[in-house]
């Protein structure tokens, strides 16, 4: 007790530091010289504040002094510190992808150094990409890991509008979006959640520093962000319990200290509607801005339902404020209110095997025949917000305080059959409470240790409940139709290949109609502690040491109930009997505590500013899963390890070539997979199997000449699952893909401008992606997959300079690919499995103004 009194003490008294008023933009400041006291020798300091030619602060820039190992980066607002210095002549070097170097010889004596630093952009040169994803501002060139970044103005130029085509943008990466924010987002594959993205996430979904809810809790607008950070691999120190695989960082724009913002107004095929408008307002100079923003985005669907109204389409409504507040220079208060909410037609889940009301088969005449007409449908609504505190010591030196409250609500109602048969059909609504809560410091010591460390509590309260419409007799009919394709090992009961108007059998007395409900009440609660920590050794050479240790508290309380028509009889074949798919039970409780451990470590040799090699090697978990069985049993899916290396180098050529490489080695333990049996003692996760993954990814962007710029990406996968279970057991997906995981992948396209005026150019943008076969599912079913394809989009248009205008004109999937976005689903746990078709051809125009 007495050493919890003392540390809780000396942190209030760090914290108690008093602000100091100070003019933004000065750099010279008076500074509490806390270590001068016990040092002999009197502190060097020198401070600096970066900026382009226009005074803007340029972030993430590398500050390091030659020959010395000293080297760090600037911070949010262009600052940076370097400490412990000898004195005399030091000649410091400052190097920004997208700016010319500086170089600057200086005297340094005792005690503190201040100076500005102006960097000139280079009129043939790659843009400046920045990344946090180490709790830190840093050129993606300098982060030793497998790091993208979007940008704002990336997405712009390549008329990209959602997060499902950005994500079309990274090799390896892949989205799923099944609408009510059920997403998922496959990174090097998608073991446990392909078809249910909202169950057992492997990567961790953030957005501005706060974890997102799943299920429920996306939206796959890109509005008014600043930028969005990509994370391959184990991710677990930084990201918290669900970065298994990676984690998607969404960043908003922030207020600034000047007026400024846009409005855009575009429209498309498919009666495509959207408005987007962002305005930044200085409220007081240099203590108080605020940033307001909008977008409203309406599109039918691009799938005709012959019952009625169109699938697949769009229907958005939302905004965000945020305000900051700096009432000293050491206080940065940030605090920001997002609303959202959506009203979109139904989901296109479509049997490719069954013919519609029309006789026509197949997913790409765009016609599906599914029951309940403009029924269908998603409702959601989100809401969030969000209080970000900094308290800095100085430059690299600071406490921040995250503290979030989300509210997600969503209903949706889909035809999971597929057919125009009323066989199967699902309700289901979703409501949850996040509450998160993070501290953390940032530190730089002597300017050659730099790292965080950290405390955070995340808290989630869900309720969900299903209800379920289904037909025996309808069920068996199309699952055991011969236009079907389950064998009948995968059937949750005999099959007996018949057309879809047999008789069932005498020995099969199928019931007709039935309905059902099932509830789950979930609360996660979990306490993470982390330490990130890299060392300059020498003057090339880092070592880098992470951990994190987890408290989980997981509850579940699941309830099901028979409510209406006849017993099913297929529910027998699972235990679940009266129901058809969970056995009727009373309120139960399902509770689990588990502490664990994950860690990475790494070692990095920076030749220069223009490459970087490094090696890394991480333990990543996910955690254990809560279920009952179909038969109405507790039931606690084991959490699943992944021991990955990997090794990589980044290097930069003149400034005007950026290439990367990155390969990977990944040992998995209790592999989380869908089981499709729906044998009695089974649920719908089982977690006992062992797989390898190993592969490699590379990267090119050029600055050919002014105006044009080339970029490329490649990614090569190979992944197996072991012949047996970590029980010893032989396994039924031995030697089996992970699903989602092509075994190539690239992207390739230029970005043309061409000045035709003073004041006027025109610009085109042409892009490439194609992607080579996989299966959506770890059971590899014949038939449950997607054929390599390509898309071939392009963004072209006409750029004003005063006033600040962009005409562009864009188009996606201009080849018209057939390709199929999901598949599985709760249809196919019946042998029925649906499938979503990705979007046709779609076009449209967009005005930008920028003031």
């Amino acid at each position: 007790m007495k050493q919890t009194i003392i540390i809780i003490f000396l942190m209030l008294s760090i914290v108690a530091a008093e602000g100091q008023s100070k003019k933004r933009g000065r750099v010279k400041r008076k500074y509490r010289n806390v270590e001068q006291a016990n040092e002999q020798l009197p502190q060097v300091i020198f401070r600096g504040l970066v900026r382009d030619i226009d005074k803007n602060p340029v972030e993430g820039a590398s500050v390091e002094i030659e020959g010395i190992s000293r080297l760090v980066h600037t911070n949010e607002f262009g600052e940076f510190m370097l400490s412990y210095l000898p004195t005399g002549r030091l000649r410091l070097i400052i190097t920004c992808l997208g700016y010319r170097n500086k170089i600057v010889d200086y005297v340094v004596q005792a005690g503190f150094n201040d100076h500005y630093f102006t960097l000139e952009r280079e009129p043939a040169s790659l843009p400046t990409e920045i990344a946090t994803t180490q709790n830190r501002e840093q050129q993606v060139s300098d982060i030793p890991a497998a790091v993208s970044v979007a940008t704002r103005s990336q997405a712009a130029d390549l008329g990209i509008i959602d997060f499902s085509e950005l994500a079309v943008w990274e090799p390896a990466f892949q989205f799923e979006n099944l609408g009510a924010g059920k997403a998922g987002f496959p990174i090097h594959g998608a073991n446990g959640n392909s078809g249910f993205p909202g169950l057992s996430p492997s990567v961790a979904v953030f957005s501005d520093q706060v974890p997102v809810s799943q299920p429920g809790g996306f939206s796959s607008e890109l509005f008014d962000m600043e930028r969005v950070e990509v994370l391959k691999g184990p991710q677990n120190v930084l990201f918290g319990r669900n970065a298994l695989n990676g984690a998607v960082h969404f960043i908003s724009k922030k207020p600034k200290d000047e007026l400024g913002g846009y409005v855009s107004v575009g429209v498309g095929n498919y009666s495509n509607k959207e408005v987007q408008a962002a305005v930044n307002y200085p409220l007081i100079e240099d203590m108080l801005f605020v940033r307001a923003g909008g977008i409203f985005r309406d599109r039918n669907g691009y799938v005709e339902n012959s019952s009625g109204g169109m699938l697949n389409g769009k229907n958005v409504l939302g905004g965000r404020f945020s305000v900051r507040f700096n009432p000293a220079w050491n206080h940065v208060i940030d605090l920001q209110l997002n609303y959202q909410k959506s009203d979109e037609p139904g989901t296109a889940f479509m049997n490719k095997w069954m013919p519609n009301e029309d006789g026509e088969s197949g997913l790409f005449n765009y016609r599906a025949s599914l029951n309940r007409g403009e029924e269908l449908g998603s409702e959601a609504e989100r809401m969030d917000a969000t209080l970000t505190y900094r308290f800095l010591r100085d430059e690299h030196n600071y406490w921040t305080s995250v503290t979030s409250f989300r509210k997600n609500n969503t209903a949706a109602s889909w035809d999971a059959d597929g057919t125009s048969f009323p066989a199967l059909e699902m309700d289901k609504e979703t409501n949850t409470e996040l509450f998160y809560q993070e501290v953390r410091y940032n530190f730089s010591l002597r300017s050659r240790s730099n790292g965080s460390f950290g405390l955070n509590y995340f808290q989630e309260k869900g309720n969900i409940s299903q209800t379920l419409f289904s037909n025996d007799e309808l069920i068996y009919d199309l699952s055991s139709a011969s236009a079907n394709f389950f064998t009948p090992e995968q059937s949750r009961f005999p099959d007996y290949q018949q057309s879809t108007d047999s008789v069932p059998v005498a020995d099969l007395p199928f019931s007709e109609n039935h309905s059902e409900a099932h509830f789950d009440q979930r609360k996660t609660q979990s306490a993470q502690a982390f330490l990130h920590y890299t060392y300059q050794w020498r003057r090339s050479l880092f070592f880098t040491l992470g951990a994190s240790a987890v408290y989980d508290r997981l509850q579940l309380n699941p309830e099901s109930e028979f409510l209406d028509g006849e017993t099913s009889s297929i529910g027998k074949f699972s235990g679940a009997a009266p129901n058809l798919l969970y056995k009727p039970v009373l309120e139960q409780e399902l509770k689990k505590n588990s502490l664990s451990f994950t860690g990475q470590a790494g070692i990095t040799y920076r030749r220069n500013e223009n490459f970087n090699f490094y090696l890394n090697a991480a333990r990543g978990r996910k955690p254990q899963i809560l279920q009952f069985t179909w038969d109405g049993n507790p039931l606690i899916t084991s959490a699943e390890i992944v021991y990955s290396g990997e090794a990589g180098w980044k290097t930069i050529i003149k400034k005007r070539v950026f290439w990367e490489v990155n390969g990977f080695y990944r040992r998995h333990l209790d592999v989380q997979t869908l089981q499709w049996g729906g044998e009695p003692g089974t649920a719908l996760l089982a977690a006992n199997e062992k797989a390898t993954s190993y592969g490699a990814e590379t990267g090119l962007k050029v600055a050919v000449i002014p105006g044009l710029d080339v970029f490329g990406n490649y990614a090569w996968m190979q992944s197996a699952f072991d012949s047996t279970g970590v029980d010893g057991e032989d396994f039924r997906y031995a030697d089996n893909s992970f699903a989602r995981a092509p075994e190539h992948s690239f992207l390739a396209g230029f970005s043309g401008k061409l000045n035709v005026a003073r004041t006027m150019r025109i610009f085109v943008r042409p892009w490439y992606a194609w992607q080579s076969h996989f299966w959506f599912t770890e059971s590899n079913t014949s038939g449950l997959e997607q054929p390599a394809y390509g898309i071939l989009n392009v963004n072209f248009g006409i750029e004003i300079a005063d006033p600040d205008l962009v005409l562009s004109v864009y188009g996606t999937n201009l080849l018209e690919e057939k390709y199929s976005a999901s598949a599985g689903h709760w249809g196919g746990q019946f042998g029925m499995p649906t499938f979503a078709p990705g979007p046709p051809r779609v076009l449209g125009a967009k005005l930008t103004w920028k003031f």
